[in-house]
């Protein structure tokens, strides 16, 4: 039974911000699948989604995005919506030269589908595989005149302001379990600084109108009663998509449709795997490396957490009964896309014998390994 070796680690991301992250290497792995979360949440809520990618010869990778879960940074800060692009553009050199440019595909949750769209359009050549998981391109709530004005005046002049977010944890499931542990989960906030605000909501906009330059094929899938993320910008953003796509539309779903009840998440699940699944035999992997503007040719070592194996339990399979709504599809070629390299964080797989720690010129790095079986 092939089985994930989980292993975790950081590297220093823009600004020598500390960047927290997670892997989960399948044995003879033909590609990779690198999860972006969303606003206030972490690496550590896909559970469903890399059980379900178990024993298909598909790696998962994940970080935390600065200001979230284990990674340095004010709760739900950034100076800009591009810090995210950077990190994980760091990330993503790490993985290609530890993996062998396997393709790559970025699944993207909520504002992770911002980034991960905003990513795939500005480093084309990384990107294999696109999946949009609810993007929230734009919020159902949003700001009211006065708020818009408040965070207008303040975000330039005192970016670090916080506030609460839009996002209520009632409305992510109606899985009363998924809500209770969001809640109970002290890695999960509900901040935004005003700069925040700014950034998101002009990068939101920003991926509407470039959808079109979306070179390779994408998955994108929401639920009709999401009440975090608006599903008709998203059949907007769809529409503007030239190559090879599919959209899934679910009547009664909330945000997070692979977290829903016992059965209907099963149905959300099987669709991403045999789209995931169908794609990673053909999809060709990335390109070789160029510099991103903001960033340094200097290697920089990863700080290894804890680090673990787990055998991930191989779900049962159930028939999908999801409905599939508009899903169009047409083949191009990909576009000749910019050459990218970056520091690379460095976190090596051990196999029988435990390889000596590198020092980087600043942090020390430690690591260790066990083994389970789930």
């Amino acid at each position: 039974m092939d089985s994930y070796s989980h292993e975790t680690g950081s590297f220093s991301g823009k600004g020598g911000i500390e960047i927290f992250f997670q892997k989960w290497i399948a044995d003879k792995a033909k590609a990779i699948v690198l999860v972006v979360h969303s606003l206030g949440e972490h690496s550590g809520r896909y559970e469903n989604l890399i059980k379900s990618l178990a024993n298909k010869n598909i790696s998962v990778m994940a970080m935390d995005l600065r200001g979230h879960g284990r990674s340095e940074g004010a709760r739900g800060h950034i100076d800009s919506f591009m810090d995210y692009i950077y990190d994980l553009k760091l990330f993503v050199e790490y993985i290609k030269s530890e993996y062998n440019n396997l393709p790559i595909t970025v699944y993207g949750h909520g504002v992770g589908g911002v980034i991960s769209t905003k990513y795939a359009v500005t480093y084309s050549g990384d990107v294999s595989g696109l999946v949009l998981s609810s993007p929230a391109f734009a919020p159902i709530n949003t700001l009211s005149g006065l708020k818009k004005g408040i965070v207008s005046f303040f975000s330039p002049r005192i970016p670090t302001l916080s506030m609460s977010s839009w996002i209520d944890a009632n409305s992510l499931s109606r899985d009363e379990e998924t809500v209770k542990t969001y809640k109970d989960d002290k890695l999960t906030h509900g901040k935004v600084t005003v700069r925040w605000i700014t950034e998101y909501m002009s990068a939101g906009s920003d991926c509407l109108k470039s959808s079109h330059l979306v070179k390779c094929p994408t998955l994108v899938f929401q639920g009709k009663a999401d009440t975090v993320a608006d599903y008709t910008i998203t059949e907007k953003f769809y529409e503007g998509i030239k190559v090879e796509k599919e959209l899934l539309l679910y009547d009664n779903l909330y945000h997070e449709t692979i977290n829903e009840p016992l059965g209907e998440r099963e149905k959300v699940l099987s669709e991403i795997v045999r789209w995931v699944a169908s794609k990673a035999s053909s999809l060709k992997g990335a390109i070789k490396n160029v510099t991103p503007k903001g960033t340094s040719l200097k290697k920089a070592s990863a700080k290894k957490a804890v680090s673990k194996k787990e055998i991930a339990k191989k779900p049962a399979a159930k028939k999908s009964t999801a409905k599939k709504t508009t899903e169009k599809k047409t083949a191009v070629k990909k576009s000749a896309s910019k050459k990218t390299s970056a520091k690379k964080a460095v976190s090596k797989k051990e196999t029988t014998k435990k390889p000596a720690s590198k020092k980087s010129a600043s942090k020390k790095t430690t690591a260790k390994k066990t083994k389970t079986k789930k």
